[in-house]
């Protein structure tokens, strides 16, 4: 009697196995890598949002070279609670000061809600440690300007300070 060994067709249930493990680890890669862009990406938006802070706010000042010579723009910062000029509620005309005031105004509006506001989202995140504000100071012994930006981006669950700043000599 012979006995004849049959050849194996078809695939193990090691193989399937060893299979699911590989596509298993591929799956997990790449929700990792587009997790990892998705913060890459909102990490740029938040740096494209404090440049155009920065950007408007030095715009705002080269249009009111008065009130910059004038120093109305000296250490100022953004704040919750500021309020237009009169002259900008009246549709007159406002002097550099007021003009500086209501520049301060708008850039304020950009991070702390107005009066009344519903389902306000500020430009910048805020922290209670890091909290997101625009200023700008004056350096008399070089008569420049530094207008900067300051938020709180929280990466890989530690709170990190961002900073943009730019110079301006009237």
């Amino acid at each position: 009697m012979i006995i004849q060994l049959s050849k194996q067709s078809g695939v193990g249930l090691i193989e399937v196995l060893i299979a699911i493990v590989i596509l298993s680890v591929g799956f997990l890669a790449a929700a990792k890598m587009q997790v990892a862009g998705m913060r890459y990406s909102q990490n740029a938006y938040f740096l494209s949002q404090g440049n155009f802070m920065l950007r408007d706010m030095t715009d705002r000042m080269r249009a009111n070279r008065e009130g910059v010579i004038a120093g109305h723009y000296k250490n100022i910062i953004t704040s919750a609670g500021t309020s237009e000029p009169a002259c900008v509620t009246a549709g007159s005309k406002c002097t550099p000061a007021q003009i500086a005031s209501a520049d301060l105004h708008a850039w304020s509006l950009y991070l702390y809600a107005p009066a009344n506001a519903v389902d306000f989202k500020p430009l910048l995140p805020s922290f209670d440690s890091i909290p997101a504000k625009g200023e700008i100071t004056y350096n008399a012994a070089t008569d420049v300007y530094s207008v900067s930006v300051t938020w709180g981006e929280q990466i890989d669950n530690a709170l990190e300070t961002r900073v943009l700043n730019v110079r301006i000599t009237p």
